[in-house]
């Protein structure tokens, strides 16, 4: 979609050709088109000319549950935006743990299929954070 009026304002847009300005990124207005981003011809210096459209991503399935040490989000990809990735992950879950105080840790995967993920070694939250110094929403 190329579009003229500015749907999204420039300092709220998602770069969506963050390579761009590489000499291989191949970037044109048809490069951007095919990840299924939106273009700006007439974008003021310093922003991204092509960009996400605002509901490029996940959706929430369900209400958030509350887990031992936090919460578990359940989002499905939404699919009225294509995507820019030839094969995108239809339903993710996202838990978000108060490790502590002051660390939030959260993981993201994918709900259907199994995947590699890099072995951290991270000992078990002791427990619900008490007395968070972060808010999340």
């Amino acid at each position: 979609i190329s579009i003229h009026k500015r749907s999204i304002e420039p300092n709220q847009r998602i770069d969506c050709f963050p390579d761009a300005g590489s000499q291989f990124a191949g970037y044109s207005k048809e490069a951007c088109l095919a990840r299924s981003c939106l273009y700006d011809e007439w974008t003021p210096p310093n922003t991204a000319q092509c960009y996400l459209s605002p509901n490029y991503g996940y959706i929430l399935k369900q209400d958030p549950q509350q887990t031992e040490n936090g919460i578990r989000l359940r989002l499905r990809r939404n699919r009225a935006v294509g995507s820019m990735y030839p094969d995108a992950i239809e339903n993710v879950i996202l838990d978000i743990e108060y490790y502590t105080n002051d660390i939030l840790r959260f993981r993201l995967y994918d709900e259907d299929n199994e995947r590699y993920e890099v072995p951290i070694p991270l000992a078990s939250s002791p427990g619900r954070a008490s007395s968070t110094q972060y808010e999340f929403n």
